[in-house]
Protein backbone atom coordinates (compact mmCIF):
# COMPACT_ATOMS: atom_id res chain seq x y z
CA UNK A 1 0.00 0.00 0.00
CA UNK A 2 2.83 2.38 -0.80
CA UNK A 3 4.57 1.94 2.57
CA UNK A 4 7.81 0.26 3.58
CA UNK A 5 7.67 -2.49 6.19
CA UNK A 6 10.13 -4.80 7.93
CA UNK A 7 9.71 -8.40 6.80
CA UNK A 8 9.83 -10.35 10.04
CA UNK A 9 11.29 -13.86 10.24
CA UNK A 10 12.68 -13.58 6.70
CA UNK A 11 15.49 -15.92 5.69
CA UNK A 12 17.69 -12.90 4.88
CA UNK A 13 17.36 -11.39 8.35
CA UNK A 14 20.66 -11.90 10.15
CA UNK A 15 23.20 -10.24 12.41
CA UNK A 16 26.95 -10.06 12.82
CA UNK A 17 28.01 -9.01 16.29
CA UNK A 18 30.86 -8.96 18.80
CA UNK A 19 30.90 -12.77 19.04
CA UNK A 20 30.78 -13.60 15.33
CA UNK A 21 34.00 -15.22 14.12
CA UNK A 22 35.22 -13.48 10.96
CA UNK A 23 38.35 -14.48 9.00
CA UNK A 24 41.20 -12.00 8.54
CA UNK A 25 42.21 -11.93 4.86
CA UNK A 26 45.96 -11.48 5.23
CA UNK A 27 49.20 -13.08 4.00
CA UNK A 28 50.08 -14.26 7.51
CA UNK A 29 48.69 -14.53 11.03
CA UNK A 30 47.87 -11.36 12.92
CA UNK A 31 48.87 -11.79 16.56
CA UNK A 32 48.85 -15.56 16.09
CA UNK A 33 45.43 -15.90 14.48
CA UNK A 34 43.72 -15.78 11.10
CA UNK A 35 40.28 -15.43 12.69
CA UNK A 36 38.94 -12.38 14.53
CA UNK A 37 36.19 -12.60 17.12
CA UNK A 38 33.51 -10.04 16.43
CA UNK A 39 32.89 -6.81 14.58
CA UNK A 40 31.66 -3.66 16.34
CA UNK A 41 31.79 0.15 16.28
CA UNK A 42 30.55 -0.15 12.70
CA UNK A 43 30.00 3.07 10.81
CA UNK A 44 29.36 4.23 7.24
CA UNK A 45 30.31 1.66 4.62
CA UNK A 46 29.60 0.99 0.97
CA UNK A 47 28.35 -1.44 -1.63
CA UNK A 48 30.72 -3.22 -4.02
CA UNK A 49 30.04 -3.53 -7.77
CA UNK A 50 29.27 -7.21 -7.10
CA UNK A 51 26.61 -6.28 -4.49
CA UNK A 52 28.29 -7.23 -1.26
CA UNK A 53 28.17 -4.91 1.73
CA UNK A 54 31.19 -3.12 3.17
CA UNK A 55 30.87 -2.11 6.82
CA UNK A 56 33.59 -0.13 8.57
CA UNK A 57 34.98 -0.68 12.05
CA UNK A 58 35.36 2.88 13.30
CA UNK A 59 36.04 3.64 17.00
CA UNK A 60 37.29 0.13 17.75
CA UNK A 61 39.82 1.44 20.31
CA UNK A 62 36.97 2.03 22.79
CA UNK A 63 36.46 -1.72 23.17
CA UNK A 64 39.75 -3.64 23.39
CA UNK A 65 42.06 -0.63 23.44
CA UNK A 66 44.74 0.32 20.95
CA UNK A 67 48.32 -0.65 20.25
CA UNK A 68 51.13 1.80 20.82
CA UNK A 69 54.47 1.14 19.16
CA UNK A 70 57.60 2.48 20.79
CA UNK A 71 60.93 2.80 19.04
CA UNK A 72 60.55 2.44 15.30
CA UNK A 73 59.20 5.88 14.47
CA UNK A 74 60.64 7.62 17.48
CA UNK A 75 64.03 8.54 16.01
CA UNK A 76 66.53 8.06 13.23
CA UNK A 77 68.54 5.47 15.14
CA UNK A 78 65.62 3.13 15.68
CA UNK A 79 64.59 0.24 13.44
CA UNK A 80 61.60 -2.06 13.09
CA UNK A 81 63.29 -4.80 15.09
CA UNK A 82 63.71 -2.41 18.02
CA UNK A 83 59.98 -1.67 18.22
CA UNK A 84 58.18 -2.48 21.46
CA UNK A 85 54.42 -2.90 21.69
CA UNK A 86 52.08 -1.82 24.47
CA UNK A 87 48.28 -1.67 24.67
CA UNK A 88 46.17 1.15 26.02
CA UNK A 89 42.90 0.13 27.66
CA UNK A 90 39.54 0.67 25.99
CA UNK A 91 37.33 2.92 28.10
CA UNK A 92 34.31 0.61 27.67
CA UNK A 93 36.22 -2.06 29.54
CA UNK A 94 35.76 -5.02 27.22
CA UNK A 95 39.45 -5.82 27.60
CA UNK A 96 38.79 -6.56 31.29
CA UNK A 97 36.82 -9.65 30.21
CA UNK A 98 38.38 -10.71 26.89
CA UNK A 99 41.96 -10.31 25.73
CA UNK A 100 41.46 -10.08 21.98
CA UNK A 101 44.25 -8.08 20.30
CA UNK A 102 43.40 -4.57 19.04
CA UNK A 103 45.03 -5.47 15.70
CA UNK A 104 42.00 -7.67 14.92
CA UNK A 105 39.79 -4.57 14.70
CA UNK A 106 39.71 -1.35 12.68
CA UNK A 107 39.19 -3.05 9.32
CA UNK A 108 36.68 -2.91 6.48
CA UNK A 109 34.44 -5.98 6.67
CA UNK A 110 32.89 -7.39 3.49
CA UNK A 111 29.57 -9.17 3.98
CA UNK A 112 27.47 -11.19 1.56
CA UNK A 113 23.92 -10.12 2.53
CA UNK A 114 22.39 -13.28 1.09
CA UNK A 115 24.54 -15.78 2.97
CA UNK A 116 25.98 -13.79 5.88
CA UNK A 117 29.53 -14.81 4.94
CA UNK A 118 31.97 -12.11 6.10
CA UNK A 119 35.69 -11.33 5.94
CA UNK A 120 37.99 -8.58 7.19
CA UNK A 121 39.91 -6.96 4.34
CA UNK A 122 43.36 -6.05 5.62
CA UNK A 123 44.45 -4.69 2.22
CA UNK A 124 42.32 -1.58 2.84
CA UNK A 125 44.31 -0.66 5.96
CA UNK A 126 43.52 -0.40 9.64
CA UNK A 127 42.20 2.84 11.10
CA UNK A 128 38.89 4.42 12.21
CA UNK A 129 37.22 3.77 8.86
CA UNK A 130 34.24 5.96 8.07
CA UNK A 131 32.94 4.98 4.66
CA UNK A 132 34.18 2.58 2.01
CA UNK A 133 32.78 4.18 -1.11
CA UNK A 134 33.26 2.13 -4.27
CA UNK A 135 33.50 2.96 -7.93
CA UNK A 136 34.56 0.90 -10.95
CA UNK A 137 37.54 1.94 -13.09
CA UNK A 138 37.57 1.57 -16.88
CA UNK A 139 39.56 -1.66 -16.62
CA UNK A 140 36.99 -3.18 -14.25
CA UNK A 141 38.98 -2.85 -11.06
CA UNK A 142 37.29 -1.52 -7.94
CA UNK A 143 38.44 1.74 -6.31
CA UNK A 144 37.46 2.40 -2.69
CA UNK A 145 37.65 5.77 -0.89
CA UNK A 146 37.74 5.89 2.91
CA UNK A 147 38.26 8.49 5.63
CA UNK A 148 39.91 8.07 9.04
CA UNK A 149 37.51 9.68 11.50
CA UNK A 150 39.89 11.28 13.98
CA UNK A 151 41.46 14.72 14.40
CA UNK A 152 44.48 15.20 12.12
CA UNK A 153 44.03 11.92 10.26
CA UNK A 154 43.94 11.16 6.57
CA UNK A 155 42.01 10.29 3.42
CA UNK A 156 42.73 6.98 1.65
CA UNK A 157 42.11 5.38 -1.72
CA UNK A 158 42.41 1.66 -2.43
CA UNK A 159 42.81 0.27 -5.96
CA UNK A 160 42.11 -3.43 -6.25
CA UNK A 161 44.54 -5.73 -8.01
CA UNK A 162 41.81 -7.59 -9.87
CA UNK A 163 38.16 -6.95 -10.79
CA UNK A 164 35.64 -8.58 -8.47
CA UNK A 165 37.86 -8.74 -5.38
CA UNK A 166 39.15 -6.41 -2.63
CA UNK A 167 41.45 -8.97 -1.06
CA UNK A 168 44.57 -7.60 -2.75
CA UNK A 169 45.57 -4.25 -4.19
CA UNK A 170 47.36 -1.01 -3.32
CA UNK A 171 46.39 1.44 -0.60
CA UNK A 172 47.14 5.14 -1.19
CA UNK A 173 46.96 8.12 1.17
CA UNK A 174 46.29 11.71 0.07
CA UNK A 175 48.69 14.62 0.15
CA UNK A 176 46.05 17.29 -0.44
CA UNK A 177 48.44 20.24 -0.67
CA UNK A 178 50.40 18.56 -3.47
CA UNK A 179 47.40 16.84 -5.06
CA UNK A 180 48.96 13.38 -5.02
CA UNK A 181 48.05 9.89 -3.86
CA UNK A 182 51.02 8.33 -2.07
CA UNK A 183 51.29 4.52 -2.23
CA UNK A 184 51.61 2.94 1.21
CA UNK A 185 53.99 0.30 -0.10
CA UNK A 186 56.87 -0.70 2.13
CA UNK A 187 59.21 -1.46 -0.76
CA UNK A 188 58.77 2.02 -2.26
CA UNK A 189 59.75 4.07 0.81
CA UNK A 190 62.97 3.73 2.74
CA UNK A 191 61.30 5.18 5.82
CA UNK A 192 58.69 2.39 5.72
CA UNK A 193 61.36 -0.28 5.22
CA UNK A 194 63.09 1.00 8.32
CA UNK A 195 59.99 1.17 10.52
CA UNK A 196 57.96 -1.90 9.48
CA UNK A 197 58.87 -5.57 9.16
CA UNK A 198 56.62 -6.30 6.15
CA UNK A 199 53.74 -4.88 4.11
CA UNK A 200 51.08 -6.23 6.47
CA UNK A 201 52.85 -4.39 9.28
CA UNK A 202 52.39 -1.15 7.29
CA UNK A 203 48.66 -1.83 6.90
CA UNK A 204 48.17 -2.71 10.57
CA UNK A 205 49.82 0.54 11.69
CA UNK A 206 48.39 2.60 8.85
CA UNK A 207 48.24 5.92 10.67
CA UNK A 208 51.90 5.76 11.56
CA UNK A 209 52.84 4.84 7.99
CA UNK A 210 50.73 7.67 6.53
CA UNK A 211 52.46 10.22 8.75
CA UNK A 212 55.90 8.92 7.78
CA UNK A 213 55.30 9.34 4.03
CA UNK A 214 53.96 12.89 4.35
CA UNK A 215 50.18 12.50 4.07
CA UNK A 216 47.99 15.52 4.81
CA UNK A 217 46.39 15.69 8.25
CA UNK A 218 42.70 16.56 7.86
CA UNK A 219 39.75 17.57 10.05
CA UNK A 220 38.19 14.20 10.84
CA UNK A 221 37.54 12.89 7.30
CA UNK A 222 34.30 10.93 7.43
CA UNK A 223 31.93 9.98 4.64
CA UNK A 224 32.96 10.06 0.97
CA UNK A 225 30.62 10.16 -2.03
CA UNK A 226 31.12 10.50 -5.79
CA UNK A 227 29.11 12.96 -7.84
CA UNK A 228 27.30 10.74 -10.38
CA UNK A 229 27.47 13.49 -13.03
CA UNK A 230 30.98 14.93 -12.74
CA UNK A 231 32.77 12.05 -11.03
CA UNK A 232 34.16 14.46 -8.40
CA UNK A 233 34.89 13.04 -4.97
CA UNK A 234 33.26 14.80 -2.00
CA UNK A 235 34.64 14.29 1.51
CA UNK A 236 32.96 15.35 4.76
CA UNK A 237 35.50 16.93 7.14
CA UNK A 238 33.55 17.09 10.39
CA UNK A 239 35.63 19.35 12.65
CA UNK A 240 38.98 19.66 14.39
CA UNK A 241 38.99 21.30 17.79
CA UNK A 242 42.72 20.68 18.17
CA UNK A 243 43.23 23.09 15.24
CA UNK A 244 40.46 25.49 16.29
CA UNK A 245 38.23 24.50 13.38
CA UNK A 246 34.91 23.58 15.04
CA UNK A 247 32.62 23.90 11.99
CA UNK A 248 34.18 21.50 9.49
CA UNK A 249 33.76 21.62 5.73
CA UNK A 250 33.11 19.54 2.63
CA UNK A 251 36.20 18.90 0.52
CA UNK A 252 35.95 18.43 -3.26
CA UNK A 253 38.55 16.33 -5.08
CA UNK A 254 38.72 16.15 -8.88
CA UNK A 255 40.83 13.26 -10.10
CA UNK A 256 43.02 13.98 -13.13
CA UNK A 257 41.18 13.02 -16.29
CA UNK A 258 38.13 12.13 -14.16
CA UNK A 259 39.85 8.77 -13.72
CA UNK A 260 39.63 7.04 -10.31
CA UNK A 261 42.92 5.29 -11.14
CA UNK A 262 44.71 8.66 -11.40
CA UNK A 263 47.37 9.40 -8.81
CA UNK A 264 47.04 13.19 -9.06
CA UNK A 265 44.09 15.47 -8.36
CA UNK A 266 42.89 19.01 -7.67
CA UNK A 267 41.19 19.89 -4.40
CA UNK A 268 38.98 22.74 -3.20
CA UNK A 269 36.58 23.57 -0.38
CA UNK A 270 33.02 22.99 -1.62
CA UNK A 271 31.23 24.20 1.52
CA UNK A 272 32.87 25.84 4.54
CA UNK A 273 31.03 25.36 7.80
CA UNK A 274 30.11 28.31 10.00
CA UNK A 275 27.63 31.14 10.35
CA UNK A 276 27.62 32.12 6.67
CA UNK A 277 26.58 28.69 5.42
CA UNK A 278 24.58 27.76 8.53
CA UNK A 279 26.31 24.36 8.50
CA UNK A 280 28.33 22.76 11.27
CA UNK A 281 30.06 19.37 11.33
CA UNK A 282 29.04 17.64 8.05
CA UNK A 283 29.15 13.86 8.38
CA UNK A 284 27.28 11.49 6.04
CA UNK A 285 26.79 12.32 2.35
CA UNK A 286 24.47 11.04 -0.39
CA UNK A 287 23.48 12.03 -3.94
CA UNK A 288 19.86 11.73 -5.05
CA UNK A 289 18.83 10.57 -8.57
CA UNK A 290 18.70 14.21 -9.76
CA UNK A 291 22.32 14.75 -8.72
CA UNK A 292 21.71 16.92 -5.63
CA UNK A 293 24.04 16.47 -2.67
CA UNK A 294 22.50 15.64 0.71
CA UNK A 295 24.34 15.54 4.01
CA UNK A 296 23.75 15.15 7.74
CA UNK A 297 25.57 16.88 10.58
CA UNK A 298 27.26 15.61 13.72
CA UNK A 299 27.59 18.20 16.47
CA UNK A 300 28.38 16.39 19.73
CA UNK A 301 25.32 16.08 21.96
CA UNK A 302 27.17 17.82 24.77
CA UNK A 303 27.96 20.81 22.52
CA UNK A 304 24.66 21.39 20.66
CA UNK A 305 23.54 25.04 21.00
CA UNK A 306 26.64 25.94 23.01
CA UNK A 307 29.91 27.67 22.24
CA UNK A 308 30.47 28.03 18.48
CA UNK A 309 27.23 26.15 17.76
CA UNK A 310 24.84 28.62 19.37
CA UNK A 311 21.98 29.47 17.04
CA UNK A 312 22.61 26.53 14.69
CA UNK A 313 19.94 24.28 16.22
CA UNK A 314 19.91 20.52 16.43
CA UNK A 315 21.79 18.23 14.08
CA UNK A 316 20.01 18.25 10.74
CA UNK A 317 19.64 16.96 7.20
CA UNK A 318 20.64 19.37 4.41
CA UNK A 319 20.33 19.36 0.62
CA UNK A 320 22.63 21.22 -1.76
CA UNK A 321 21.41 21.78 -5.35
CA UNK A 322 24.25 21.08 -7.76
CA UNK A 323 22.73 22.98 -10.69
CA UNK A 324 20.66 26.10 -11.24
CA UNK A 325 20.60 29.48 -9.44
CA UNK A 326 20.89 27.93 -5.96
CA UNK A 327 23.78 25.60 -6.81
CA UNK A 328 26.19 25.17 -3.91
CA UNK A 329 23.85 26.56 -1.24
CA UNK A 330 22.85 24.32 1.68
CA UNK A 331 19.16 24.11 2.68
CA UNK A 332 18.01 22.52 5.93
CA UNK A 333 15.39 19.85 5.23
CA UNK A 334 14.88 18.05 8.55
CA UNK A 335 15.93 18.53 12.16
CA UNK A 336 16.95 15.67 14.44
CA UNK A 337 15.36 14.98 17.83
CA UNK A 338 17.13 16.36 20.88
CA UNK A 339 20.65 15.01 21.48
CA UNK A 340 20.39 12.89 18.33
CA UNK A 341 22.43 12.58 15.15
CA UNK A 342 20.96 11.84 11.72
CA UNK A 343 23.04 9.34 9.73
CA UNK A 344 23.14 7.13 6.68
CA UNK A 345 20.88 8.95 4.17
CA UNK A 346 20.01 6.51 1.38
CA UNK A 347 17.58 6.93 -1.52
CA UNK A 348 15.40 4.36 -3.18
CA UNK A 349 16.36 4.10 -6.87
CA UNK A 350 13.29 6.05 -7.99
CA UNK A 351 14.01 8.93 -5.60
CA UNK A 352 10.61 8.64 -3.91
CA UNK A 353 11.92 7.46 -0.51
CA UNK A 354 14.78 8.63 1.66
CA UNK A 355 15.88 6.28 4.43
CA UNK A 356 17.54 7.97 7.40
CA UNK A 357 18.84 6.71 10.72
CA UNK A 358 18.32 8.55 14.00
CA UNK A 359 21.14 7.75 16.38
CA UNK A 360 21.20 8.08 20.18
CA UNK A 361 18.23 10.47 20.79
CA UNK A 362 18.36 11.76 24.35
CA UNK A 363 22.00 10.72 24.80
CA UNK A 364 22.60 13.51 27.34
CA UNK A 365 19.97 12.03 29.69
CA UNK A 366 21.33 11.64 33.22
CA UNK A 367 18.20 10.36 34.95
CA UNK A 368 15.27 8.20 33.85
CA UNK A 369 13.00 10.67 35.62
CA UNK A 370 14.34 13.59 33.55
CA UNK A 371 14.99 12.32 30.04
CA UNK A 372 15.99 14.89 27.43
CA UNK A 373 14.02 13.14 24.67
CA UNK A 374 11.11 10.71 24.33
CA UNK A 375 11.50 10.14 20.59
CA UNK A 376 9.90 8.33 18.77
CA UNK A 377 7.26 7.07 21.19
CA UNK A 378 6.47 10.38 22.87
CA UNK A 379 4.89 10.71 26.29
CA UNK A 380 7.26 9.43 28.95
CA UNK A 381 8.74 6.64 26.78
CA UNK A 382 12.44 5.88 26.70
CA UNK A 383 14.08 7.27 23.53
CA UNK A 384 15.24 4.72 20.98
CA UNK A 385 17.44 4.89 17.86
CA UNK A 386 15.41 4.16 14.76
CA UNK A 387 15.31 4.19 10.99
CA UNK A 388 12.78 6.52 9.37
CA UNK A 389 11.65 6.90 5.77
CA UNK A 390 10.85 10.30 4.30
CA UNK A 391 8.54 10.52 1.30
CA UNK A 392 5.99 12.79 -0.33
CA UNK A 393 5.56 15.46 -3.03
CA UNK A 394 8.22 17.81 -1.63
CA UNK A 395 10.90 15.12 -1.71
CA UNK A 396 9.85 13.97 -5.18
CA UNK A 397 10.09 17.53 -6.49
CA UNK A 398 13.69 17.80 -5.26
CA UNK A 399 14.86 14.38 -6.43
CA UNK A 400 13.21 14.62 -9.83
CA UNK A 401 10.80 11.77 -9.20
CA UNK A 402 7.83 14.04 -10.04
CA UNK A 403 9.19 14.78 -13.52
CA UNK A 404 9.81 11.09 -14.14
CA UNK A 405 6.23 10.26 -13.12
CA UNK A 406 4.80 12.85 -15.53
CA UNK A 407 6.94 11.66 -18.41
Amino acid sequence: AGRWEVVKDDAYNRRLDARTEIPLIAPRDIRGRRMAVGTFANCAGGITPWNTLLTCEENYHNFYGEVERHGASAGASASAKDTKRSITSGFLGWDSFDSYPPEHYGWVVEVNPYTGAAKKLTALGRFAHESATCTTAKDGRCVVYSGDDKDDQCLYKFISEQPGSLETGTLYVANVSQGTWIPLLRDEHEVLKKNFTDQLDVLIYCREAAALVGATRLDRPEDVELDPRSGAVFVALTNNFSQNRPYGSILKIEESGKDPLALTFKSSTFIAGGGTSGVACPDNLAFDPAGNLWFTTDVSGAKIESGPYQGLGNNSLFVVPMQGPDAGRAYRVASAPRDAELTGPCFSPDGRSLFLSVQHPGEETRSLSRMTSHWPGGGQSIPKPSVVVISGPALEAITGATKKAKS
